[in-house]
């Protein structure tokens, strides 16, 4: 490789933002203790913390959710009511049975935002296949978390999970990913939440 070509490539990787990893896991409690001594993060308080420091919006995405943890009671379901009050747009993707398991209007009660509801094309045309079982979430396109958990009991608390959690370029393409997807049709808006006003994606909402 010539020097000018060394020169330009170099330049190339100091522009380029840096990637940061981390290993986020959910363990049972037999095993938890001695493990996470390794220096993890836990799935739940990585959740919670990513979309506690949430300033523009969140993305939620697991095919599984249910009632009595996750995204309907608990740190992260507070952290969502928070962010919505704060007037950050919080759009979830999950399956019919899945989306459900909300209390929307628990969720925005403060809310200054709007909370957006979605599930996979194939999913509202056949509510037997999931159409995705993807589990991420990507916050302001700057921070994500990837990973096997579902919100659910077991997924947060009590079975092993593995996940990663990325700041930088990979984030950013995770965000722009999503709202590819929305636009071409992967996902379907199927509802949109403000306040206490539930209304389909074509109705304009205001808030009460």
């Amino acid at each position: 490789m010539s020097a000018t070509s060394t020169v330009a490539l170099t330049r190339r990787l100091e522009v380029v933002p840096e990637t940061k990893l981390e290993l986020v896991l959910t363990l049972p409690d037999l095993h938890g203790t001695p493990l996470y001594q390794l220096g993890t993060r836990t799935t739940a308080g990585v959740l919670t913390q990513i979309v506690a420091g949430a300033h523009t919006s969140v993305v939620l995405a697991a095919p599984f959710m249910q009632a009595g943890f996750g995204l309907s009671t608990g740190p992260i379901a507070i952290a969502v009511e928070q962010a919505l009050a704060r007037g950050v747009q919080v759009e979830i993707l999950g399956t019919r049975d899945g989306l459900a398991t909300l209390d929307t209007h628990r969720l925005c009660r403060r809310s200054t935002s709007v909370l957006r509801l979605w599930e996979p094309s194939a999913h509202v045309e056949n509510p037997q296949r999931l159409g995705s079982h993807a589990k991420f979430c990507v916050v302001d396109e700057r921070i994500a978390y990837v990973g096997s958990a579902n919100f659910t009991g077991p997924g947060l608390s009590t079975q092993l999970e593995v996940g990663l959690l990325t700041e930088g370029p990979v984030a950013q393409q995770i965000g722009e990913f999503w709202e590819l997807a929305c636009k071409t049709g992967l996902f379907v808006e199927v509802r949109s939440v403000v306040g206490r006003v539930i209304a389909r994606p074509s109705e304009v909402v205001v808030p009460i």
